[in-house]
């Protein structure tokens, strides 16, 4: 009767070792189960954003195509238009003569200006350079 009592102690601890064990796999098939869940979720996140940047991609590209094409546009234009010119004064040589001359002193120091290394020095350049005449004196004397 002791052997049949240890027997069915024995089989209760094994019965309730497989209980145990059933339940720490349930419970790591349900960790695996939320882990393969938030994966997927973050492989669904990072497709959505692939494909967003592909459009974006296309859409850059097709951008650049436009650009390339109306700077082409334009670069036709411009030789055109030097072309015209070097015709028209290589036909009139008192344009040609015109052309070739010097500007005049006063124009030539339209396009001259210092480097500037803030707006308080083009400020300070530009009132110098410009000094109005004080109205406040009078011009009797």
């Amino acid at each position: 009767m002791r052997v049949l009592f240890i027997a069915i102690f024995v089989l209760g601890l094994a019965l309730l070792g497989m209980i145990v064990y059933s339940h720490g796999l349930q419970r790591d098939k349900l960790e695996l189960t939320q882990s393969r869940d938030a994966l997927t979720q973050q492989l669904s996140h990072r497709d959505q954003l692939i494909a967003e940047l592909n459009q974006q991609i296309q859409t850059r590209e097709q951008a650049e195509v436009a650009l390339r094409e109306a700077l082409s546009q334009a670069n036709g234009l411009v030789w055109k238009r030097e072309q015209l010119f070097q015709r028209s004064r290589n036909d009139d040589p008192l344009v040609k003569t015109w052309a070739d001359s010097a500007l005049p002193a006063a124009v030539s120091q339209l396009h001259q200006r210092p480097a500037f290394s803030s707006a308080t020095d083009y400020l300070h350049w530009l009132s110098a350079s410009q000094r109005l005449p004080d109205t406040r004196q009078s011009s009797t004397k």
